[in-house]
């Protein structure tokens, strides 16, 4: 472990993560898993493509999400005009991620999202059975690119 630095994290800012096409994603994350968009802006300014620094980019158009009774932004990127790839791939597969959210029925979540198309990596929510989480249960589930959210359901009190 290094020796500390003249610098600190002080906070945190959100969560990124880059879509394909951002009124697809849009449904997904607000209107199928009810997260909050506080804006929606198209970014063409030199300055801000510079930060990304990806050959060929010519607008960034971005929104920003808020996941319901907490203080996380989540900011989808559709980035425009340069060559692009998928990044999915499977949750052991560096490189990719995932974001997990509190639920307070995760039965309910996966009937109701599976009905609707959502996608899952699990054929229902899975039990912990030892560990911190022990009694909780977790499902992964899959955005319209492939992109990992994690639904959690706290172990019930003892």
């Amino acid at each position: 472990m290094e020796a500390a630095a003249s610098w600190r994290i002080t906070g945190a800012r959100h969560a990124g993560i880059t879509v394909s096409d951002l009124d697809r994603s849009l449904e997904h994350y607000c209107g199928l898993l009810g997260m909050e968009l506080l804006w929606r802006r198209l970014y063409e300014q030199p300055a801000i493509l510079s930060v990304v620094n990806v050959e060929g980019t010519t607008a960034l158009e971005i929104a920003m999400l808020r996941v319901p009774g907490s203080d996380l932004d989540v900011e989808l990127v559709d980035y425009k005009g340069c060559e692009r790839h998928s990044g999915a791939g499977r949750p052991s597969d560096y490189g990719t991620g995932h974001f997990c959210v509190f639920v307070d029925d995760i039965e309910a979540t996966y009937s109701e999202l599976a009905a609707r198309g959502v996608r899952f990596r699990s054929d229902g929510p899975k039990q912990a059975t030892e560990g911190p989480n022990r009694g909780g249960k977790s499902l992964y589930s899959l955005d319209p690119d492939g992109y990992i959210i994690e639904f959690h359901q706290r172990p019930p009190k003892p």
